[in-house]
C-alpha cells in the first residue's frame, strides 16, 4: 500500500494543503512547532483511523474551526481508491471510500514510530502491554471486543472486592475473568511468537551488533508453566484472601510484564539511550515486518524526529533500512540529515508555519 496524494483542510495548523506523493521516501524539514509530525499525524489518522496523540477529534481540528477534512489517493494491491474523513466538532468522524460512505472501514497497513515510542524500551509495563494488544488488535479485530470484555469484568470485580461486599458476584466474576484472561494471554503469546524473530533481525539491522533482543512474557500473579488457563485457576483461588484483604485483582494479563532483553540484559534498566532508541525503532520496525508477512502487502512506514540519540553507524544503518521501503515518511529538523538523504534518492519537503513545499 502507499499514498499517490493527500489534502488536508483545518487540521491541526494545515489550514489547507494539498500535497502530490508517491513511492520512495519523503523527508520533512523544518524547525519544531512547524507541522512535521502533524503531517505523518494525518496520514497515520487516514490509514488506521485513530490519531496516535489525540483522545479527541476536537484537539485536531484548526483553532477557531468548526470541522477538518483528510483526504487521500491511496494505491492497495494495484488498486486505486480514494479515503477521506471529516472531523466535526461534537460529532462522530465520517469515512467515506470513493465518495460512499465506509461503515465497515479496514484498518489500512502503516506503522508508525514517534519519538513517545522511546516508553516502549524504558517505560512503565502498560506502555508494552498496550502495543502488543494494540499490534494484535491491528491483525484481529475480535481482539478489541475480547480485551474490552475483559476489561469491563476486571473493573466490575475490582469495585466490588474494594466494597467488599457480594462474594457470590465476585466469584462469578472471577470465573470469568479468568476465561477471558485465558483467551488474551494466549493471543498476546501467540503474536509474541511470530514477532520475536522480525524484531531480533529488526534491531540487528539498526545496530549492527551481535548481542541478540529477545522478547520476554512474564506472568504477575500466576504460572504459565502448567498452562495458561491452568495458572489462571490456581491463582484465582490461591489469592482469594489477599485479594479481599487490598480490594483488587492480582493475577491477570492487565498485571503482565513484556521485557526486552539484550543479551542477558534487560533494556529498561542496564540498556543505554542509544540502545533504547534502537530497541524502539526495531519494535516498530518488527511490527511492521508481521503486518506484511500476514497481509502479503507492503505497508508505509513512519519515522518522526529517529536520528537523534543515535550515533553515526546506527543513522547510517537506519537510512539503508528505511531505502529498502516501498513508501517511507521521515521528520528531521537537522539541515545535514536532510542533504544526505536527499543525495541518496530522497525527496526532501520544507515545513513551515503549516505550509509544505519541495526544496
Amino acid at each position: 500500500m502507499h499514498f499517490e496524494g493527500v489534502a488536508l483542510s483545518n487540521f491541526r495548523n494545515f489550514r489547507e494543503v494539498r500535497l502530490p506523493l508517491g513511492k520512495g521516501v519523503l523527508v520533512l524539514f523544518g524547525e519544531n512547532a512547524q507541522g512535521k509530525t502533524n503531517f505523518l499525524e494525518a496520514l497515520f489518522l487516514l490509514a488506521r483511523g485513530f490519531s496516535p496523540f489525540a483522545s479527541r477529534d476536537e484537539e485536531l481540528i484548526t483553532f477557531g474551526e468548526d470541522f477538518a477534512v483528510l483526504s487521500a489517493r491511496l494505491v492497495e494491491r494495484d488498486v486505486f481508491f480514494a479515503r477521506q474523513v471529516i472531523l466535526k466538532k461534537g460529532g462522530k468522524k465520517e469515512w467515506r471510500r470513493d465518495g460512499k460512505l465506509e461503515r465497515k472501514r479496514v484498518p489500512l497497513p502503516l506503522v508508525g514510530f514517534f519519538p513517545e515510542d522511546l516508553a516502549l524500551a524504558e517505560g512503565e509495563p502498560k506502555k508494552r502491554r498496550d502495543f502488543v494488544d494494540q499490534a494484535v488488535r491491528f491483525l484481529s479485530p475480535k481482539f478489541a471486543r475480547l480485551l474490552g470484555e475483559y476489561e469491563y469484568v476486571l473493573a466490575q470485580r475490582n469495585f466490588l472486592l474494594r466494597e467488599g461486599k457480594e462474594e457470590g458476584l465476585v466469584r462469578v466474576y472471577g470465573e470469568q475473568l479468568v476465561a477471558l484472561g485465558a483467551e488474551v494471554v494466549e493471543e498476546r503469546l501467540r503474536y509474541l511468537r511470530l514477532f520475536a524473530p522480525f524484531l531480533s533481525q529488526a534491531y540487528q539491522r539498526i545496530s549492527g551488533g551481535n548481542e541478540p533482543l529477545r522478547v520476554v512474557y512474564e506472568s504477575k500473579g500466576y504460572s504459565l508453566k502448567e498452562g495458561v488457563r491452568a495458572g489462571l485457576e490456581k491463582a484465582l483461588k490461591s489469592l482469594e484472601k489477599e485479594e479481599w484483604e487490598r480490594g483488587m485483582t492480582l493475577f491477570g494479563p492487565h498485571r503482565d510484564e513484556i521485557s526486552f532483553l539484550l543479551g542477558e540484559r534487560e533494556v529498561r534498566e542496564f540498556a543505554s539511550f542509544g540502545e533504547k532508541k534502537s530497541v524502539a525503532l526495531a519494535l516498530r520496525m518488527a511490527e511492521k515486518a508481521v503486518v506484511q508477512w500476514i497481509r502479503k502487502e507492503s505497508a508505509v512506514l513512519l519515522l518522526d524526529d529517529a536520528f537523534p540519540g543515535l550515533d553515526t553507524r546506527r543513522k547510517g544503518r537506519l537510512s539503508s533500512c528505511v531505502f529498502s521501503e516501498d513508501q517511507a515518511f521521515l521528520t528531521t529538523t537537522e539541515e545535514d540529515v536532510a542533504w544526505e538523504l536527499q543525495k541518496r534518492g530522497a525527496r526532501v519537503l520544507k515545513v513551515c508555519e503549516g505550509r509544505i513545499q519541495d526544496v
